[in-house]
């Protein structure tokens, strides 16, 4: 609280003051009855009376409201033993609670502080692709990145009777592995990728590989072949088809893609199923 807005509280603190004591004078002392206590009610900030604040008896739930000049007769309280309790509200102000002494019957001066308002908070930072919790809700952020081609639901409806490797062969980093030629150990028609999707990993030999398949997040066990058909245009005759599945995301060897995505082979790329 600043000088000038302690001189201004001081000052109508000092007028309840008077105001309390011109009540008690106008009695004589042998029958005088105790004036109602006083509370003032002042803005931390500017030092003005507060009106309207809501002065409730924590003991009873009866309140009052301050009036213009920020004050209020707190005639109506409840003691317990030697002490009462009182709580200042106003919408805009931080609560506040009050002890008030049975004994003492000089007026209250209290102070409300305006409510805080923080600036809302803008963030800079980007969304991490390699963060990704790697599930089907994050299905539509992850395909808003350049790192991932993705098949939705309507682009699977509308060729039911394709394979998923029809699909397939339209993404980025996903070729057709070649036959013949060479006799050497990484001959690309002997490493069984002859005629079917297969992509190029980032270390070679090979000179082409099976992209690893996840279903529903999960890898896909190899060792029980793929989950679909590999050749585009065959019958649809996989495990999983157009017919079935709801989205498709294929990551290219070398690009970012989610932890949970990174496969057995990370030198390959990986295909993510994912199914109705």
């Amino acid at each position: 609280m600043n000088s000038r807005t302690r001189v201004r509280v001081l000052a109508v603190a000092s007028a309840i003051a008077g105001c309390a004591l011109s009540v008690s004078g106008q009695t004589p002392d042998s029958t005088r009855a105790i004036a109602p206590r006083l509370i003032g009610v002042f803005d931390g900030r500017t030092g003005e009376p507060i009106p309207g604040v809501q002065v409730r008896d924590v003991f009873s739930g009866s309140y009052v409201l301050t009036t213009a000049t920020g004050t209020a007769r707190l005639s109506f309280l409840t003691f317990l033993g030697a002490a009462g309790f009182i709580e200042l509200r106003k919408i805009g102000y931080e609560p506040k609670e009050i002890l008030v002494d049975r004994a003492d019957t000089v007026s209250i001066t209290a102070i409300m502080d305006q409510v805080t308002t923080l600036a809302p908070v803008v963030t800079t930072e980007s969304y991490r692709l390699d963060r990704d919790a790697g599930k089907w809700a994050g299905f539509e952020e992850r395909c808003h990145t350049k790192s991932v081609t993705c098949f939705r639901n309507e682009d699977l409806e509308k060729r039911p009777a394709a394979n998923i490797a029809d699909f397939l062969i339209h993404a980025a980093g996903v070729t057709m592995g070649q036959c013949g030629g060479g006799s050497g150990r990484w001959n690309p028609g002997r490493n069984g990728q002859c005629g079917k999707i297969a992509m190029k990993p980032s270390v070679i030999p090979p000179a082409f590989c099976q992209p690893t398949f996840f279903v529903d997040g999960f890898e896909w066990d190899s060792h029980t072949g793929a989950p679909i058909d590999l050749v585009p245009g065959a019958p649809p005759n996989g495990a999983y088809t157009p017919a079935n599945a709801k989205g498709i995301e294929v990551y290219p060897p070398g690009r970012t893609r989610p932890l949970r995505f990174q496969g057995g082979d990370p030198a390959c790329g990986v295909v993510v199923i994912w199914t109705k």
